[in-house]
């Protein structure tokens, strides 16, 4: 049988083409309006300073990543003006929406329209609008993220090394600007592999025991990725690690205040017997004079002088032992009563299902009524030509959307159960397990170190879009004139050459997404 050569001009390919060029005008543009309607740079006090400063000075905090510092150097301060960081960020969350269309239409197999209209429900995301705005990581490292997922889908589908590499180089820069998505980011390492090859592994395990070398193979392959993912990881996060210390004048570590934030909030559960000193065992005894049962309080265990962490290193000077015995303290308690470390997240969980609960944790978001300190005012006013109001209270056009978007932050809430719902019902499973890992795992986190904060669900919001597309994927069908197109489409790529087959997979692979 003879083979006719593809056509050189796909005019189907190319509508989609332009159409994809269209949408990503139209998100930019509407990005770009909104940006005009609330330009005003916002602060988050006590982070925001932190970030600031160390554009300023190169002071490396000990408790948050700090590449975002630098950032915040290398745009504004040539500029004098915190107006090119916003821009920036602004271009982060665009790509960020072209990402998850991508996602959609690309590896999901969405109808075009459908997958246009998740990219433009991300762009209004209120979590993602109003960080846009903020002198905080959200934005970018949000952008990273979205990177690491779509990526790992990538993997899931083709299952290329060359995906699992640009994978972990991408999750050092996310760990650097936003180190709570570590976990997530370890856990990666070791599911996409497993999750990539079970398939075939399972299959190849059910032949009859003659076919051994095809078990083996699988086996190995198998084997062989995560191997390299492991080691990958190893070494990057070391290579990480090692900077850290280098720019800190200390030890090699991803954190130098993981003790401390541990043993804050995980105070209620505290009891003398976890302590790994004596000295810390009769500072937790004295536990009503400190408040540490009670949950609304461990923020200030943390920060606020005369509680906790500070009587702590009043009590150990030596940073880094105090660091050391606080963390050994915390995980003793884990491992007393893991249930009740649960119990302080689930606490917070069921504190959000109650509508004005949500808007007061929606308005906490502002830090409205945490007064600046005058060097960050006047850090502000010197360096940025930004007139930071101390005393004003007044919410503006994105902060009052923020919280009327009060009744989507309910629907984030449902997230794990609805990527769990996902699994059951076999919509894309590969991908809804990650998805179900990757917020539960979050979502956990947040609930057990968060507290009066709905900005912790900000990259639940964007997994939450993944999972609704997992679940219209199911639902949608496509209408007759497009379903015999996409056949036609299907019998004339099945009718060329292996080579041109082939030559076409890694192409739409490609798209977005290389």
């Amino acid at each position: 049988m003879t083979l006719s050569a593809p056509p050189l001009f796909d005019a189907g390919r190319f509508s989609e083409h332009r159409s994809w060029s269209l949408f990503c005008f139209w998100v930019f543009a509407l990005k770009l309006l909104l940006f005009a309607i609330d330009p005003l740079p916002k602060l988050y006090l006590g982070d925001s300073d932190s970030y600031i400063w160390t554009a300023v000075s190169g002071w490396i905090p000990e408790d948050r990543s700090y590449f975002y510092g630098f950032v915040i150097r290398w745009t504004s301060f040539w500029t004098e003006s915190l107006t090119p960081l916003l821009i920036v960020q602004i271009c982060l969350s665009t790509i960020t929406c072209i990402l998850l269309a991508a996602i959609c239409r690309f590896i999901f197999k969405l109808p075009v329209r459908w997958s246009y209209l998740l990219g433009f429900l991300c762009a209004v995301d209120p979590l993602q609008l109003l960080y846009e705005r903020y002198v905080m990581t959200e934005a970018i490292s949000l952008a990273l993220y979205a990177f690491v997922i779509h990526r790992s889908f990538l993997y899931l589908r083709d299952r290329r090394l060359r995906d699992l590499a640009i994978l972990q180089a991408i999750s050092v820069l996310l760990i650097g600007f936003r180190i709570s998505f570590l976990l997530p980011v370890q856990v990666n390492t070791v599911l996409l592999p497993l999750l990539a090859f079970a398939p075939d592994v399972w299959k190849r395990l059910r032949r009859p025991w003659t076919e051994g070398a095809l078990r083996v193979s699988a086996l190995r392959t198998c084997g062989g990725h995560l191997a390299v993912s492991v080691v990958l990881l190893f070494l990057l996060h070391t290579g990480y690690k090692r900077t850290n210390g280098w720019l800190s004048a200390r030890e090699p570590a991803y954190l130098y205040g993981t003790g401390f934030m541990l043993l804050s909030f995980w105070s209620p559960v505290l009891q003398p017997e976890d302590a790994a000193d004596p000295r810390l065992a009769d500072l937790i005894s004295k536990g009503d004079e400190l408040a540490l049962k009670n949950p609304d309080l461990r923020n200030s265990q943390r920060y606020a002088p005369g509680f906790l962490i500070d009587r702590w290193s009043k009590i150990e000077p030596e940073a880094a032992k105090a660091e050391r015995l606080a963390r050994d303290t915390a995980l003793h308690a884990l491992r007393r009563n893991p249930l009740g470390i649960l119990g302080i997240g689930w606490r917070t969980y069921s504190d959000y299902w109650n509508v004005a609960t949500m808007k007061q944790s929606a308005e906490m978001d502002f830090s409205f009524g945490n007064p600046p300190s005058a060097t960050l005012v006047t850090r502000l006013a010197s360096r940025f030509h930004f007139a930071f109001d101390s005393t004003g209270t007044t919410k503006s056009a994105v902060q009052w959307y923020y919280v009327a978007a009060w009744p989507y932050y309910f629907l984030i809430l449902l997230a794990p159960l609805l990527s769990g719902l996902a699994i059951v019902l076999k919509f894309g499973r590969s991908y809804a397990i990650v998805l179900f890992v990757h917020i539960s795992i979050m979502m956990v986190m947040s609930m057990t170190f968060g507290r009066d904060s709905v900005r912790y669900l900000q990259p639940i919001s964007f997994l939450t879009l993944l999972v609704l597309a997992l679940g219209a994927k199911a639902v949608l069908r496509p209408l007759g004139p497009e379903k015999e197109k996409a056949g036609a489409d299907d019998q004339r790529i099945d009718a060329r050459p292996a080579t041109l087959r082939d030559t076409n997979s890694l192409a739409q692979s490609s798209f977005i997404g290389s």
